[in-house]
């Protein structure tokens, strides 16, 4: 179960993901569409400002008339909206000109005190231009020149625009705040759904969830379209695998068998043999490949039926190693044990392969008493395997955790750990193995593995 290459790097909730990624949908799409909204509104009203202004520039032209013996021009207001007789009212205009004979000036009653600086338009042209007045106030003034019996007029007539910006801006609240609440439905409504969808997986998280605490339950067969490959890839992968362990198995069980034969043939040779210093040397190969046999044919037995993806629950498997090794080696022999409950999340088939291993040394080699003890530790696990055996000498203790090292092979007398088996399966969880000297007289493997 060796790490895959950047599978730390966690990629987070998906649900979290789909969410961010549809509110950032929804900010670009509606943000666009809140300011399309205030462009076409803000052109709405000056378009409605403007044409309004020329309807009373139209109606400030029909109304201008000459009166009195010096020919003064003149408004007649009865035809101008009543507006423009109040005081700071918001509607204002402005209308200079300049004759042959003639020239003044003509105030609307809304300017009152309010001085209008403004330039001589030639005839025909049109200005419009925003500008800020008065506190509160902000107008929309349109210009434009033209001529009446050869008088050149210049008329400027404005329109208080803040009433308009601020229902503007209360429409725009309003409008920001049903957009806030359509996101947040939306958003809503698509964690419904996704946990609706999710929902059809929970079958599947079931069943694999069994199967890693030793179950026999089979993966569903009515899942989702877009997971059923994934399902299927599972489901084979479950069965290939165990199919390959169960022959590797087998093997190497058929295999410890069809040599015994040679085996007692090598044996009966060697008490044949004349020579007494051959006959001691093939009894000592006798001896080594028989311990090997001996020693595979336990791993086997100890292994049992293998089951790919399912996780070690002490309390289960640790009570049938303790019968296998009495079994393989009777005595009177006693394990203290000191057990979680529940999983570890470890392959079932990788711990009895390390506790079988460790476990046998110790069992071979101990006097009276075996102890074995798994705790949780801080991100992770501790696995401690003592005996009150002979032990091991300093000199070879702090050589034992030497990668490669194997020291039921560099020693015909050696404690049996099968080191590299012990040592790949640590490995493979990022742990660390370490060996001391037992408080009880014999050898302490303490196993340190992360979570």
């Amino acid at each position: 179960m060796t790490a895959v290459p950047g599978s730390q790097v966690s990629s987070g909730s998906l649900e979290q993901r789909i969410r961010h990624r549809l509110l950032m949908v929804l900010l670009v799409v509606f943000g666009g569409l809140a300011v399309l909204l205030d462009l076409a509104i803000e052109n709405l009203t000056g378009d409605f400002v403007q044409s309004r202004l020329q309807i009373d520039a139209e109606s400030l032209i029909a109304a201008l008339e000459q009166t009195g013996p010096d020919g003064q021009w003149q408004v007649d207001e009865q035809h101008l909206p009543g507006a423009y007789q109040r005081p700071r009212s918001g509607y204002y205009y402005q209308l200079s000109y300049n004759g042959a004979d003639l020239s003044g000036e003509i105030r609307s009653r809304s300017l009152w005190d309010l001085e209008v600086n403004t330039r001589q338009l030639d005839p025909g042209v049109t200005q419009t231009q925003v500008m800020s007045a008065i506190e509160g106030q902000r107008w929309l003034v349109r210009q434009l020149g033209f001529v009446r019996r050869d008088t050149a007029f210049s008329l400027w007539i404005a329109q208080d625009v803040a009433p308009l910006d601020s229902a503007r801006r209360r429409f725009e609240l309003y409008l920001l705040g049903i957009v806030l609440v359509t996101i947040a439905v939306l958003l809503f409504w698509q964690r419904l759904i996704l946990h609706r969808g999710f929902a059809a997986l929970e079958p599947l998280r079931a069943a694999l969830r069994d199967q890693a605490l030793g179950g026999e339950s089979e993966l569903p067969s009515r899942v989702p379209q877009e997971v059923q490959p994934l399902v299927d890839a599972i489901q084979m992968r479950l069965q290939r695998s165990g199919e390959q362990t169960k022959r590797s198995r087998t093997a190497l069980g058929n295999l410890a068998h069809e040599l015994k034969r040679p085996l007692q043939q090598l044996r009966w040779l060697a008490g044949k043999c004349p020579d007494a210093e051959g006959r001691v040397e093939m009894e000592q190969i006798y001896e080594q490949l028989s311990q090997r046999i001996e020693r595979e044919l336990r791993r086997a037995r100890i292994a049992g039926a293998p089951a790919p993806g399912q996780q070690f629950v002490p309390t289960e498997e640790v009570p049938h190693l303790e019968k296998l090794l009495a079994l393989s080696a009777p005595g009177s022999l006693r394990l203290h044990k000191q057990l979680p409950e529940g999983a570890m999340p470890y392959d079932r088939d990788d711990m009895i392969e390390l506790l079988g291993n460790l476990l046998d040394n110790a069992w071979r080699f101990a006097r009276e008493q075996v102890w074995l003890s798994i705790t949780a530790v801080p991100d992770g696990w501790r696995i401690t395997v003592a005996d009150d055996g002979p032990g091991v000498p300093d000199q070879l203790l702090s050589s034992l955790s030497q990668r490669g090292l194997r020291v039921d092979e560099s020693q015909g007398d050696g404690q049996g750990l099968g080191l590299s088996i012990c040592q790949s399966v640590v490995e493979s969880y990022d742990g660390t193995i370490n060996f001391e000297h037992s408080r009880h007289g014999g050898l302490a493997v303490v196993i340190d593995m992360s979570a």
